[in-house]
């Protein structure tokens, strides 16, 4: 039998729970069985592959870069089993997730949850995901749709984009360029900054000050969330590079939100895993893509 022959479902749910979770006893316990059993499944999954999935370290299980190109299918298969399984039984198809991160929350969410409760008569739950998973949980299979910031370094996804923004600057009130009604990425020179820690080297690339022609810049504190950043900015940690409307979302005493000339702009975007053929998700896309080719959504 080839090695595609031993593939199985519980081996695959077994490691997407594993990748979802980081964790080997964490992920037994979603699934309602033992961590032995989980071991074994995903022993048995690597068993067909020709590298590792995971590394297994005291702190928990991380995906290798070939178990994340692993993963991206196979929570695009059991999306697909699910599905089928509602079909074949009869019973109204799972309600959708979409997951969103920080500032791609207000209008433009609420449009693709609109969209969304249209096609699954209502069933849509909401989830918040942070600077650790740009992609907003559809490569752990956490969420069916999400409102993203690209860029994104995987290729597993289809993004339609739902509005840009202009990029700004997150300073301390008291910093003497927080008085300006705009700054140019030359006046920012030898400034410290805060900018987000996430594995997506692309995403975080994008976010570095030196991404806007910023030269000259230091970085002194990572942060893991939008809320984590205006605090430090706040607290003096540093500067920010930020989308204007953070101050509309996000607004924090003691941070200045300063627009940035020169052009520099950023996006939000709806995503989808690019082979998830689920009725309830092309529907809600070519309803959006219509919808927004009437009437852009901005800011």
């Amino acid at each position: 039998m080839s090695k595609t022959g031993d593939i199985t479902l519980p081996a695959l749910r077994a490691f997407a729970a594993v990748a979802r979770t980081g964790s080997f006893t964490a992920a037994a316990e979603t699934l309602g069985v033992s961590q032995p059993t989980v071991s074994a499944a995903v022993a048995r999954l690597e068993a067909c592959s020709d590298a590792p999935l995971l590394r297994r370290e005291r702190t928990g299980a991380t995906l290798t870069a070939h178990g994340r190109r692993v993963l991206e299918h196979a929570v695009s298969v059991l999306a697909a089993v699910d599905g089928l399984a509602a079909a074949l039984s009869g019973t109204a198809a799972p309600g959708l997730t979409v997951g969103f991160m920080g500032e791609a929350a207000g209008p433009r969410t609420a449009l693709v949850v609109d969209a969304v409760r249209a096609r699954t008569e209502g069933r849509v739950r909401l989830r918040r995901f942070d600077f650790d998973d740009p992609t907003c949980g559809l490569l752990t299979g956490d969420s069916d749709l999400a409102v993203v910031w690209p860029p994104l370094s995987t290729g597993a996804l289809d993004t339609l984009p739902l509005g840009a923004d202009r990029r700004a600057v997150a300073l301390p009130v008291t910093h003497p360029l927080a008085a300006r009604p705009a700054l140019h990425p030359a006046d920012l020179g030898g400034l410290a900054w805060v900018t987000p820690r996430s594995p997506d080297p692309v995403w975080a690339r994008f976010r570095h000050p030196a991404a806007v022609g910023v030269a000259d810049a230091t970085v002194a504190a990572g942060s893991g969330a939008i809320e984590e950043t205006l605090e430090l900015v706040a607290a003096g940690a540093g500067a920010a590079l930020v989308s204007e409307s953070t101050d509309q979302h996000y607004a924090r005493s003691g941070v200045a939100v300063v627009p940035l000339l020169g052009g520099h702009h950023c996006t939000t975007a709806l995503a989808w895993r690019r082979d998830d053929a689920r009725p309830a998700v092309t529907e809600t896309v070519a309803a959006l893509r219509a919808l927004l080719a009437a009437r852009p959504v901005t800011g």
